[in-house]
């Protein structure tokens, strides 16, 4: 994947510059161990790549991606929605060293602007991986911009599902999934067909959809829990 230079954002000072670098090195070499078990929706996708696409993403899920992409989809360029905050300003760079282009903004800020970025980067040739439910949450939570993008792009839409089969459940908003090393990742795609419409109504009805679809791929057993406290009254630990 080749980097691209950033729009925006505040440039990072030399120290910031160095822990990118270091980060990424380690990133690297973490990725490398771990096993992917792919399905056949993806094999599908590496014998007939499709023009860019978006690809939507739980944000808890991530880790593995930009390796996902390297390791078997290298002919292919991605872009990744950032934050428009002052922690996006960091990650900026340091998906440029892993040769991610950043596309900024979030539901909070700059929205427009992270559109924007998003179609200039699918016309440039670029797929778009967006975290629908980031940066802040809630969890598995998909916000009305990631399904606006979807839909006015007329770009094909898939859904990437990655289950980790060894992983530690960080205590972030989101309970972040990371995989220790040399552990399996089973790796599936869904196409979702929407059609092409900036009605509101329907921009509405592609979010309902692409959410039921993400969460039924999750198999997250603390959504298991969640549904079963909702439906009993009980709270959900």
């Amino acid at each position: 994947m080749a980097t691209e230079k950033s729009k925006g954002g505040a440039k990072p000072r030399s120290w910031q510059r160095a822990w990118q670098k270091c980060g990424s090195w380690l990133l690297r070499c973490w990725w490398r161990t771990l096993r992917f078990r792919l399905d056949d929706s993806v094999q599908a996708l590496r014998k007939d790549p499709p023009p860019p696409l978006v690809v939507l993403l739980w944000h808890n899920r991530l880790f593995a991606a930009p390796e996902l992409y390297r390791r078997f989809f290298g002919g292919r360029r991605l872009a990744a929605l950032v934050s428009a905050s002052g922690d996006g300003d960091w990650l900026t760079g340091f998906l440029e060293q892993l040769g991610i282009r950043p596309a900024r903004g979030s539901s909070h800020k700059r929205g427009a602007s992270a559109l924007r970025d998003c179609l200039e980067a699918l016309q440039d040739g670029c797929d778009v991986a967006i975290t629908p439910d980031g940066s802040r949450g809630p969890v598995y939570q998909m916000k009305p911009g990631a399904a606006a993008l979807a839909v006015k792009t007329g770009a094909p839409v898939y859904l990437l599902s990655m289950d980790y089969g060894c992983a530690q459940r960080l205590g972030s908003w989101d309970r972040f999934f990371l995989p220790l090393p040399f552990s399996p990742v089973r790796v599936a795609l869904e196409r979702v067909d929407l059609s092409a419409s900036t009605a509101e109504h329907a921009l509405a009805e592609a979010q309902r959809e692409l959410q039921a679809r993400m969460v039924a791929s999750a198999r997250d057993p603390r959504l298991c829990r969640e549904e079963d406290g909702a439906t009993s009254g009980r709270p959900v630990n």
